[in-house]
């Protein structure tokens, strides 16, 4: 079964001192970021001060993943290279600039089993195939809005200008049975634009988002957590479904159909319920 997370807090891969507080900042995942997070003259240090802090972290109440640079350049092979050495104990790992499911079969096979992986779709190319991307990224994918705004010089703080490419990546998700993650909100000061932005993000389907800054998660947390309202309505159309003993299944006068159901359990199963 996939492992969703609501709140997933990047970490600079350069900067280990930054690694037990990330771990205590009560994000579900932290991801230690190899990739857009560290210069490229800072690579190799940044991969093995990640891969010292992995051998030897204690149990620390969180998911932890890797953001790989992307598998199509050099220093994305060594990335894997030394994951497939050293076999670390990761939750998941993240690798970006997924362009085909091709992509992420290569990589799946190149990590053999080691964890299962997060694709990052950031550009068009990525978009076209993204249920290609979704069925080959156990993990789920997550929305790489910045490169992909970027390619397109469109505007990434305009929900419009992005609604085709987080409708597509929430669909593809959807129909591969895995999460679908929102690119991180670049604002780490504006807190009620976060809340908005992540509430539009779970409406739209998206089951949790990144962050860059432990500012940021609480928030995030809380939006994805099921309110005390979801949470009893949910219960109660699960009691008349119960009650129906295989009838027509009837809550507050109106006929509840099978994704309202679905939607009902999913709720419960969010909620620890």
């Amino acid at each position: 079964m996939t492992t969703t997370y609501r709140s997933l807090l990047f970490v600079p891969g350069a900067r280990p001192d930054r690694f037990d507080k990330a771990a205590a900042s009560g994000a579900d995942a932290m991801i230690i970021d190899l990739e857009d997070a560290v210069l490229p003259d800072a690579k190799d240090e940044a991969r093995t001060a990640t891969l010292d802090w992995l051998s030897s972290r204690p149990e620390l109440g969180i998911a932890v993943g890797v953001r790989i640079n992307s598998p199509r350049t050099g220093d994305g092979c060594r990335d894997l290279g030394a994951l497939t050495a050293h076999a670390p104990d990761l939750d998941f790992i993240m690798v970006p600039k997924a362009e085909t499911g091709v992509d992420m079969e290569i990589v799946n096979e190149a990590l053999a089993g080691i964890a299962p992986t997060i694709a990052v779709i950031e550009s068009g190319r990525g978009l076209r195939r993204a249920f290609d991307i979704a069925k080959q990224s156990p993990g789920g994918v997550l929305f790489g809005g910045a490169d992909y705004s970027a390619s397109l010089g469109a505007d990434i703080s305009d929900w419009d200008a992005m609604i085709v490419a987080r409708g597509t990546i929430a669909g593809a998700c959807g129909a591969a049975g895995v999460p679908a993650y929102d690119v991180p909100f670049l604002d780490v000061k504006d807190a009620e634009g976060l809340r908005a932005m992540t509430g539009r993000a779970k409406a739209f389907g998206f089951s949790g988002r990144a962050c860059i800054h432990p500012a940021q998660v609480d928030v995030v947390n809380a939006v994805f957590s099921p309110s005390e309202e979801e949470v009893s309505e949910a219960k109660a159309i699960i009691a008349a479904l119960e009650a129906s003993e295989g009838g027509a299944v009837l809550h507050k006068g109106k006929l509840v159909d099978r994704p309202i159901i679905l939607a009902a359990q999913r709720i419960l199963a969010k909620s620890g319920e």
